[in-house]
């Protein structure tokens, strides 16, 4: 084996650029199954981040064409977060635009005979399994179709989200603004979506999600939920009668998180829900259960079935509409994902009690579609590429069909280390490079990403982000912290009260155990995040001493700001992170990092999209004002045209050659092919 030569750590050469981890990035988003092959959204960077539908008629990498002409962009504001942004019917597509939240129709081409993916049987010999490759969907042969329009200009005020073929019909849930402000005046409703437009059913909750109609047309299922509540705290299951459009709450329990209703007979809901601290499948006997809402005469209680228990909780938190946490299958079988850290594929028969684990080789993993013997999956691992996957059941084969990113050096990424520090859960990736090393006896800088949520999660992965910097000599971290979801209720709830304080504490504890064994050198720690994730930091950096810096990507500042100002589905979010307010206003200013500047002694660099509806842009500027009032030191960017997330290849180079430039200039050590850090302050 070659010696490799040692180079200080954080400056090391490294062929993977800002550009190409910008580029490179197209999530896969959506994937359903239809006769002309596999239908599926994903992210185009060369167009802004504007996400496009792909139509792969083979299945195989590389053999997909757009279908929308430019312009158009999959994506639901509902909640403001979107999720479940098209729907197929047959030959017809129906999504939401992005720019009007309009729903519009689109014919898919007709399939070509011999090239459509065969769905029903096992794959062909020969199919791409290379997941390490680079992979572009490319433009459609021929001029793109025009979609026609189904429901009028609104200017936005009236979204669709959530869109689901169901019962031989496509359901939605469509969110109407008539009032300015971020909370005031919002209704919304399950809608039943024709050429017609869309034809209002029923409501019955301030939030829905997940509508599916009954075998016999005549009931709507789904979930609800009301403030303060957050879908993973407490929700109902409503069912709706589309005749009259009457509401009725069938199941709730107080601190029950229930979710995904499907039919599994003429009389019986499938839900995933919480009642025993853990999300598993249950059955409900629908005509009971309404008998015992309705405190009908001679009623008996209700009691839910345990459909299926599993090493893991099959649920998540509902941040984005759409999602499947498991499906139905022919025979009373259930296709399952499970979670503990990572995720495991199910089959299982309930009412035998087999289950079979399947080994798709991801790791983390959303169920998309099936049919009797495939299943379309999105994920990665820590050695395949996140995208959208084929698994086969009957030879156990995982083929990709599309890569969210191109892996173009592949020998310059970590190799993730799943890791506990005290019962916190981490996942590392050290310093990697081919050629080099560190000095001996010198330590290299760490950088802690805290997730945002704060109820997310992260799981070992193949990250071009994170190559981007070990490459360079310098570790990263992903703390999921107590407040995380994929550990149970406990786990998630023990942040309840105490936002700020123990997401703190345990991204403390997981870098400190990284020192402790002589890992990192305690003098160059940094910290990184997002949304919830800045909030952490921005705690960290005004209540301890552990960072030498830290990166705040559209953070949470002033909690009382976010409180009045957020969007309607987070307005009152924090009642159960923090309390309610304003009665708890005194707790609030306490614990603001807008207020606690006089304790802060380090740089912070701050990102922010100007156009950001959940985490205003008026909260960095708080920031800003205090930091240039104290004369500390920062780098400050406000990216036009992006918001909660950014999303422009342009946007997301810069921010990620700033904040290594800005630890460089900190930490001290050199970043080669960087542009300077654009610090600012007087501190500076």
């Amino acid at each position: 084996m070659t010696a490799r030569t040692t180079a200080p750590y954080g400056s090391w050469p490294s062929p993977i650029t800002a550009a190409e981890v910008a580029a490179s990035s197209q999530p896969v988003g959506t994937a359903r199954f239809t006769r002309q092959g596999i239908l599926y959204t994903a992210r185009m960077s060369e167009a802004d981040g504007r996400t496009g539908l792909f139509l792969n008629p083979t299945g195989r990498l590389g053999e997909a064409r757009r279908l929308l002409p430019a312009g158009f962009s999959v994506r639901s504001s509902v909640h403001e977060y979107g999720g479940g942004g098209f729907a197929v019917d047959g030959d017809t597509v129906v999504f939401v635009n992005a720019d009007d939240q309009r729903l519009y129709r689109l014919e898919l081409p007709a399939p070509h005979t011999g090239q459509h993916i065969n769905t029903q049987a096992a794959p062909h010999a020969g199919q791409h399994t290379n997941t390490q490759a680079a992979q572009h969907p490319g433009p459609s042969a021929g001029a793109l179709a025009e979609p026609t329009a189904l429901t009028p200009e609104t200017g936005g005020r009236v979204r669709y989200g959530d869109l689901t073929a169901t019962g031989g019909q496509i359901l939605a849930i469509e969110e109407s603004h008539t009032d300015t402000g971020p909370t005031g005046a919002i209704s919304r409703h399950v809608v039943r979506v024709d050429d017609t437009g869309a034809t209002r059913l029923g409501g019955g909750a301030h939030f829905l999600a997940w509508p599916r109609l009954s075998p016999d047309g005549t009931t709507v299922a789904c979930i609800g939920w009301d403030h303060p509540h957050m879908p993973w705290d407490e929700t109902a299951l409503i069912l709706i009668d589309v005749a009259t459009g009457q509401a009725e709450r069938i199941w709730q329990r107080e601190g029950m998180s229930i979710l995904q209703p499907e039919w599994i007979g003429a009389h019986r809901l499938a839900v995933a829900a919480d009642p025993a601290g853990i999300w598993n499948l249950y059955a409900l006997d629908v005509p009971a259960f309404r008998a015992a809402a309705r405190r009908e005469p001679g009623f008996r209680p209700a009691e839910e079935e345990l459909l299926l228990a599993a090493d893991g909780e099959i649920g998540g938190p509902l941040w984005t509409l759409g999602q499947r946490h498991y499906l139905p299958a022919g025979g009373g079988r259930i296709l399952a994902l499970a979670r503990f850290g990572t995720d495991r594929l199910i089959w299982a028969h309930p009412r035998t009690g087999e289950q079979q684990h399947l080994d798709p080789g991801l790791s983390t993993m959303s169920l998309q579609d099936r049919t009797a013997d495939t299943v379309l999956l999105t994920g990665g691992s820590a050695s395949r590429v996140h995208g959208l996957y084929l698994h086969h059941l009957a030879t156990g084969e995982t083929e990709p069909v599309a890569l969210s990113a191109e892996v173009s050096h592949p020998a310059y990424y970590p190799r993730p280390e799943v890791r506990t520090f005290a019962g916190i859960h981490a996942i590392v990736y050290p310093p990697h490079h081919p050629e080099l090393t560190g000095p001996e006896g010198e330590r290299p800088p760490y950088v802690a990403f805290v997730h945002g949520g704060p109820t997310g999660q992260e799981v070992p992965a193949v990250s071009a982000h994170h190559a981007f910097f070990t490459s360079r000599g310098i570790g990263v971290i992903d703390v999921n912290y107590r407040g995380s979801t994929g550990y149970g209720r406990a786990y998630r709830d023990a942040l309840r009260g105490q936002w700020g304080v123990l997401d703190v504490t345990d991204t403390i504890t997981a870098v400190r155990g990284l020192v402790d064994a002589g890992e990192a050198d305690p003098a160059r720690l940094a910290i990184s995040g997002g949304s919830a994730g800045g909030w952490t930091v921005l705690r960290a950096l005004t209540t301890t001493e552990v960072f030498a810096a830290g990166a705040s990507y559209y953070g949470v500042g002033d909690l009382r700001a976010l409180a009045e100002e957020t969007h309607d589905f987070e307005s009152r979010y924090l009642d159960g992170l923090i309390g309610p307010y304003p009665q708890e206003a005194q707790r609030y200013a306490a614990l603001a990092p807008v207020n606690l500047l006089d304790d802060l002694r380090v740089p912070v660099a701050i990102f922010q999209g100007d156009e950001d509806p959940i985490v205003p842009p008026s909260q960095a500027r708080l920031l800003i004002a205090a930091l240039e009032a104290r004369g500390l030191p920062y780098s400050a960017t406000f990216y036009p045209g992006e918001a909660h997330g950014f999303v422009q290849p342009a946007t997301r180079q810069d921010a990620l050659e700033q904040e290594l430039a800005f630890y460089g200039r900190v930490m001290g050590f050199t970043t080669p092919g960087l542009p300077a850090a654009r610090m600012q302050g007087r501190g500076r």
